[in-house]
């Protein structure tokens, strides 16, 4: 039964209001996926979720949506070659990256040239949802602010 639902939830949008803003969320882990996914529908978030990059890539309707959260951490195919084939087939918008990387990382560098995130892994929810408004309205910053890596900003 929990099988059925986890193919439901993937790539469904919820009933977001007619003007909500679209997220694509690519994350190999169900329950991390599952869980970001209610609470970005909670926010009035129309939702897109996928288990693997190869999923997004194959899913025509996730270059409409300005923002995709993608875990660093997938099999088959990097992250950054995963924005690279969006942003050839067109997708216009900005990644917000979970992942740890150093500074000076060439990854880091190409997330700095086209306007993506970085971010740890574990990050809160308030802090990502101020990170999705902030990738979203062109104001996002390349490397996580200090002190955003704790859980402690969920409260």
């Amino acid at each position: 039964m929990q099988k059925r639902k986890d193919i439901r939830m993937q790539n469904e949008t919820s009933a977001a209001s007619p003007g909500a803003i679209g997220v694509s969320l690519v994350d190999g882990d169900t329950a991390v996926r599952h869980a970001r996914q209610l609470m970005l529908r909670s926010e009035d978030y129309a939702v897109r979720s996928y288990a693997t990059c190869a999923a997004l890539l194959a899913d025509p309707r996730a270059r409409d949506y300005p923002c995709i959260i993608l875990d660093m951490e997938m099999e088959a195919i990097d992250g950054l070659a995963l924005l690279r084939e969006m942003r050839t087939s067109g997708w216009r918008g900005r990644a917000l990256l979970l992942d740890g990387l150093a500074p000076g990382s060439p990854m880091l560098t190409e997330a700095e040239r086209h306007g993506d995130t970085v971010l740890q892994r574990g990050i809160g929810d308030r802090a990502l949802l101020i990170a999705i408004a902030a990738s979203i309205n062109g104001d996002a910053p390349a490397r996580r602010p200090a002190g955003s890596s704790s859980n402690a900003d969920d409260a």
